[in-house]
């Protein structure tokens, strides 16, 4: 309860012409004569007595309620009065509790010199007490929701930001570590158990991460199977060593996720304040190139920053962004390297190969094809390479230009994209082309993801009338009870095991064994990178059907292999 004793004169003529209001006031208004008797009271306090008004005026409240539910208190009014002393009345107040205020208000006569009555105001506040209460409680959820991950209940990237922020702009530099871990084949956990199996195996590591690491250590999700943590440190990278250590080690223990054991990996980069970076964006920055660099170590390790990492990450930035626009101008084109029957020697199909030529020199596909996996531009270049070739086809068919199957590359992003079947169907209608004449080559890795997946989708596409591939035969250890079960017409032989094959008995036995495999499977072999005489002689002699190589051709510019077939 809230009281409050007003200590200014007011005339009583000045309250009569508020008894219409008091009587519709939502405040309790008790008025007392200068004895401690009820002279009035509002609606509102009738109401809340569950009395008459003709049973309560004119009395004390001991006289209405002799049982004593009502204590009074005394009131001291300093006023003046004709005698000179001061006035303590009893003044009996409703039951309240502490969302009601409660004022009381003395009134004196037309002498100013004597008191004619009290008046006594009460309001009941407490569905506005609840309402700031429920706000405060509003507003601290939406906060928490703004700077915490939903998912793990995580700091979320608003948070470490802020923190980042303050530390770096305290002018005090205290040393600390930024780390960036990445989750390594999270996609594929995704794809292959769905979303709510992938939420429960981020909640796990969160919960594993917290454990890991002291209870004051900041550790946030910034995104996706994105965590950035903070550990303070005295520049004594050993700690760091022995921290992550100890994680990579925990990771490599299987989480146990809806009766399934998941085996999960992370790369981490790490950056330093104040020694790689002073400021919030450059941190972030420097960990993130770390973090790449673990990826490029193989995964399933972690690194410090180092300077070359960011000249790197402007690299790949800046040929990230030429990429783009030399799709958007139509720069890149289809170079054609021809496949040789071993026998003949005759061009019976070709490969289509993306070129990206510029003012200088020719930008090499070993730059930009593992760029444009990374960020996504390989779908546009897969769906360029597939229009250009799939047009090609059908015009030099309607010219009786003979040149067996243009053999094209389908990367495992563009061929697991939920378009690609539809694409397909797209562009055979747009250029009229007849599946027969084209050759779809794709790469180990891209099956072994998910191979019951993959044998239904290329089971699909061979039913169209395309002819499939595999690519680099032998890099991607595939596993044969699945190759058995695909609809391969065709194994490559990558150039690894071709290269300087009559010195190597090794890559030797492993040709036989892909040759023979192949037979066994009723499939034909092709291997490419094939540049000596010697190396051609053992092809031919065990079997491999067709070559690709410098032997006979290299990639050579639309117009000059049209001439060539022509």
């Amino acid at each position: 309860m809230l009281l409050n004793l007003s200590v200014q004169n007011q005339s009583i003529e000045s309250f009569h012409s508020y008894v219409s209001l008091a009587e519709n006031s939502p405040d309790y208004i008790i008025r007392y004569d200068n004895e401690g008797r009820i002279i009035y009271l509002n609606k509102k306090m009738q109401q809340f007595f569950d009395l008459t008004y003709e049973s309560i005026i004119g009395k004390k409240p001991y006289e209405i309620w002799p049982d004593g539910r009502y204590k009074p208190i005394e009131i001291n009014i300093d006023q003046t009065l004709k005698d000179g002393k001061p006035r303590t009345i009893e003044l009996f107040i409703p039951p309240v509790n502490e969302y009601h205020q409660i004022s009381i208000t003395p009134l004196l006569a037309s002498d100013n010199m004597t008191i004619d009555s009290i008046f006594l105001f009460g309001r009941d506040v407490t569905e506005f007490k609840h309402s700031i209460a429920k706000t405060i409680e509003t507003n601290k959820k939406l906060t928490h929701l703004a700077h915490n991950d939903p998912l793990t209940n995580l700091p979320n990237r608003l948070s470490l930001i802020e923190l980042l922020n303050l530390r770096t702009s305290s002018g005090e530099y205290h040393p600390f570590a930024l780390l960036y871990l990445d989750l390594d084949g999270f996609k594929e956990i995704n794809d292959s158990f769905g979303h709510p199996f992938g939420d429960q195996l981020l909640f796990r590591v969160a919960h594993l991460l917290q454990e890991l690491f002291p209870s004051d250590t900041f550790i946030s999700r910034t995104g996706g199977d994105e965590f950035v943590i903070l550990i303070s440190c005295q520049k004594d990278k050993n700690i760091i060593h022995s921290t992550l250590t100890y994680l990579i080690d925990t990771l490599s223990n299987p989480l146990h996720i809806e009766e399934i054991d998941v085996y999960i990996t992370a790369s981490i980069g790490i950056a330093m304040y104040p020694n790689d970076a002073i400021n919030t964006e450059e941190l972030l920055q420097k960990a993130d190139s770390a973090m790449y660099n673990a990826k490029n170590m193989g995964k399933n390790t972690y690194s410090f920053y180092d300077t070359q990492f960011t000249e790197k990450t402007l690299f790949r930035t800046t040929l990230t962004t030429h990429l783009k626009k030399a799709l958007h101008n139509n720069q890149l084109e289809l170079y054609f390297q021809p496949q040789v029957d071993v026998i003949t020697e005759n061009i019976i199909g070709t490969e289509a190969l993306i070129r990206w030529p510029s003012s200088e020199e020719m930008i090499s596909p070993a730059l930009f094809i593992p760029i444009a996996e990374e960020s996504g531009l390989i779908l546009q270049i897969g769906e360029f390479v597939l229009s250009q070739g799939f047009q090609l086809a059908s015009q030099w068919l309607k010219k009786g230009i003979s040149f067996g199957r243009i053999a094209i590359n389908v990367s495992a992003r563009q061929l697991t994209h939920i378009d690609f079947l539809s694409t397909l169907d797209r562009i055979i209608q747009e250029t009229g082309c007849n599946p027969s004449l084209i050759e779809l080559e794709i790469t180990e890795s891209s099956i072994l993801g998910n191979p019951e997946k993959m044998i239904a989708l290329l089971n699909i596409i061979k039913a169209k009338g395309f002819n499939i591939s595999i690519d680099d035969f032998g890099t991607g250890y595939s596993s044969l009870s699945y190759l058995k079960n695909l609809p391969i017409d065709k194994l490559k032989i990558d150039i690894s095991f071709v290269r300087n094959i009559t010195n190597e008995p090794k890559n030797q036995t492993i040709v036989k064994t892909i040759i023979a495999l192949a037979k066994g499977l009723q499939m034909s072999v092709i291997a490419e990178g094939v540049e000596t005489a010697d190396e051609l002689e053992f092809m031919r002699q065990n079997g491999v059907d067709s070559i690709q190589g410098y032997f006979y051709f290299k990639p050579m510019p639309q117009n000059q292999f049209t001439h060539l077939l022509s």
